[in-house]
């Protein structure tokens, strides 16, 4: 498998011009005991490999990069390699994610607590993690600080600090074979400004309540809605996808305007340290946090960049809550379609850079796979947020692990993979340019016969050691439409 990932217009290509989908999972460890390394080991890889995956978004966080201002340590790059090099034996790509959660290290992960400047207020978590950004002064005050480059203890602006991490990483780690890329920020967020979105959203919901219900207080809305107890009886009223659009929509303008400005201007400089040593590195752009509801983006692509990718995320309102189970059809869908209109509108490949958070749940299979029919339709790349080690163990597992195309001999027209049945099938515009096989993987290529068009086509099957799952490899014979059906005998 080609080590060699590039951007050729909206597709991801291979060395020998394949189209390929990225497929995996995020590994990031958060732990600072742990100095933010995972405990995983080749047993973990090779499961990866064995369900079919072949790219891991490798989390990197700040505060073990440089502990004190301009220190870097060592120590943590070179676990990270021990990492990448494993993964390396199981044919999986990586590409470094520059993680933060609530920006800082002294909240949950991310900058270290040099670079996390409060003015004095102080953190307190919600009953959700996620609603401290929405809610918490000294969250919005340190990305205040980061947005603005405000000095750190030595003087150089502490996203200066940031960006200079960044190269040095890059500086480090760029040889190893099998790194494609980098994710220039997880989740950035618009920090105080968000009070104006909250004022924008909240209003537009109490208008939405009242025109259904009657007045709202909305001071009380506000208060409700970091109350679990609370918050179930008002996400009723977005089910209805045009009131959720509504609300989202309504702070548009504000948050576009961080994602030109401010947001655009970093990925700008973090790109240039990283091009100093690493030229041809593919740079995956992510969207202002609420994007990952479907606000639409604003995001602008690198100027004189051929390798870059649009890394959006994609999750319902109901995750990381007691009602995960109750994720809306219809929302997910409007968010994948959001992420599609700035996909275009960008013109480079699209990687869904986390979805899922179901970690381990039976009762969110339904959610799993409704989100595989969606990458499926829009033949995106995905990592799926997050890998643990039962995974596959649960009913959600069932979107993750799916037949996929990971390599074609030409452009991918549509594709599906049918679970119950254990059906697949694709559809695509060959080219006998390309030398190499279209691959497609299986979770179980026991019993299965396979109808190839033009009649008579030829094709080979090759198994995964200790493992049902395997690869349908398939040789360029034509130019034009091909097709491929896959099929289980009962």
């Amino acid at each position: 498998m080609s080590k060699h990932i590039k951007v050729d217009g909206n597709r991801f290509v291979d060395k020998s011009r394949r189209q390929v989908l990225l497929h995996g999972v995020n590994m990031v460890c958060k732990d600072k005991t742990k100095n933010y390394i995972g405990s995983w080991t080749e047993e973990d890889f090779q499961k990866l490999h064995s369900w079919g995956m072949n790219v891991i978004r490798l989390g990197v966080i700040w505060d073990g990069i440089e502990p004190e201002p301009g220190v870097y340590d060592d120590q943590y790059v070179e676990k990270l390699r021990c990492l990448i090099q494993m993964a390396n034996q199981y044919d999986l790509h990586i590409f470094l994610d520059m993680h933060q959660d609530l920006f800082s290290s002294e909240f949950a992960d991310g900058a270290p607590a040099w670079a996390t400047i409060t003015d004095g207020e102080l953190f307190e978590p919600g009953h959700i993690w996620s609603d401290a950004y929405l809610f918490n002064s000294a969250v919005q005050n340190a990305f205040d600080h980061f947005w603005n480059n405000t000095p750190g203890p030595d003087g150089i602006g502490i996203q200066d600090h940031f960006i200079n991490a960044w190269g040095y990483l890059v500086e480090k780690l760029h040889t190893e074979p099998n790194i494609i890329g980098y994710d220039l920020m997880n989740e950035p967020f618009i920090g105080s400004g968000v009070q104006k979105v909250n004022e924008l959203m909240f209003t537009t919901y109490a208008n939405i309540y009242s025109e259904r219900y009657g007045e709202v207080d909305i001071e009380q809305l506000f208060l409700d809605w970091s109350n679990p107890n609370n918050k179930h009886d008002y996400l009723s009223l977005l089910e209805d996808v045009d009131s959720f659009k509504r609300v989202i929509d309504s702070s548009v303008e504000v948050l576009q305007s961080f994602e030109k400005n401010q947001l655009s201007k970093l990925y700008c400089n973090v790109a240039k340290a990283i091009r100093t040593t690493d030229k041809n590195g593919i740079l995956f752009l992510e969207t202002n946090y609420f994007s990952n509801l479907g606000v639409s983006s604003a995001i602008l692509s690198l100027e004189n960049e051929q390798a870059q990718a649009y890394a959006p995320h994609a999750y319902d309102l109901v995750t990381d809550t007691e009602l995960a189970h109750t994720a809306n059809d219809r929302r997910l869908e409007f968010i994948f379609e959001r992420h599609e209109e700035t996909r275009k509108r960008l013109g480079i490949p699209m990687l869904i850079g986390e979805w899922g958070a179901f970690y381990e749940t039976d009762n969110t299979g339904h959610v799993s796979l409704h989100i595989q029919r969606l990458l499926e339709k829009h033949l995106s790349s995905d990592t799926y947020w997050s890998y643990t080690p039962n995974m596959d163990k649960s009913l959600s597992f069932l979107g993750v692990c799916r037949g996929y195309p990971i390599a074609v001999a030409g452009r991918i027209l549509q594709y599906r993979y049918e679970h119950s049945l254990q059906t697949f099938q694709m559809k695509w515009d060959e080219s006998t340019n390309i030398a190499k096989p279209s691959i497609i993987y299986l979770p179980d290529t026991r019993d299965i016969s396979v109808t190839l068009s033009p009649n008579g086509s030829t094709y080979s099957i090759s198994s995964i050691d200790n493992s049902h799952a395997g690869y349908i490899e398939i040789p360029p014979i034509t130019d034009g439409i091909r097709s491929i059906t896959i099929t289980k005998h009962r």
